[in-house]
């Protein structure tokens, strides 16, 4: 019996100690590009999904529910959700026999719409099937975790911590941090206590210091730090942009 329709789908496992690992891949067409690329690229370890999943959660989800408030205003969601025509995304996060969190993401193209009440009502109750399902077919957790290598957590925090460092003042370093997780502007100026006006302005202010035009700009910028080594905690920006201007 079906419980819910959705046209679009994936399912990713989260290693502790290494890189996302794609189970199933039945994303729509306008998806790949978007998930091949930034997803892949780091975008996955900002996710809330990923973030919810590190947390300890687990179960049924709809993305607005375990996102930053007004997820769907935020830089993030235009640059995954929207720019891949994804109009809604709900599924379920679970353990493998292993352990490991399996993350089973059920997503519909604007040819479906939004998920009703009804349907996700209907999900959340089959979520103790999907789980025994998953440890099931799983029941000695995935391969593809690493032994020894950084924790990947872990280095995206340092990272964040060490971006901008020796550019931005404190405040726009914390602008940053927050759009990077995919706080939309009302929620960065909530969380800082600050208005929208001045989260604006600390906004422009850092794309004039990095040298960026565009939100896609800094999410690339911040991918490029990822996949660099970060050297005590020195902030990998001007090492970045002297290798863009090098070529």
């Amino acid at each position: 019996m079906e419980v819910a329709a959705f046209d679009s789908a994936v399912i990713m496992g989260y290693p502790e100690h290494s890189a996302l690992t794609v189970l199933h891949n039945a994303l729509h067409e306008g998806d790949q590009p978007g998930f091949g690329g930034a997803y892949r690229d780091g975008l996955w370890l900002l996710s809330p999904l990923y973030l919810a999943a590190r947390s300890g959660r687990r179960g049924y989800f709809h993305i607005l529910d375990i996102a930053p408030p007004n997820f769907a205003d935020s830089d993030y969601y235009a640059l995954y959700y929207r720019s891949n025509g994804v109009a809604d995304h709900t599924g379920f996060l679970v353990d493998s026999g292993g352990g490991i969190p399996v993350a089973i993401s059920l997503e519909r193209t604007p040819a479906l719409g939004a998920y009703s009440a009804a349907e996700k009502s209907a999900l959340a109750q089959a979520g103790d099937l999907v789980a025994a399902l998953v440890r099931k077919h799983w029941p000695g957790g995935l391969e593809g975790t690493v032994a020894g290598q950084t924790d990947l957590h872990d280095q995206v925090q340092q990272v964040l911590q060490a971006f901008g460092s020796s550019l931005l003042t404190p405040r726009e370093r914390d602008v940053v941090q927050l759009v990077l997780r995919g706080y939309p502007s009302k929620a960065v100026a909530s969380s800082l206590g600050i208005s929208t006006q001045t989260e604006q302005v600390h906004r422009k202010n850092i794309y004039h210091k990095l040298g960026l035009s565009s939100h896609n700009a800094l999410f690339s910028l911040f991918f490029d730090a990822l996949a660099q080594p970060l050297a005590d905690n020195q902030d990998p920006i001007p090492e970045l942009l002297s290798q863009r201007t090098r070529t």
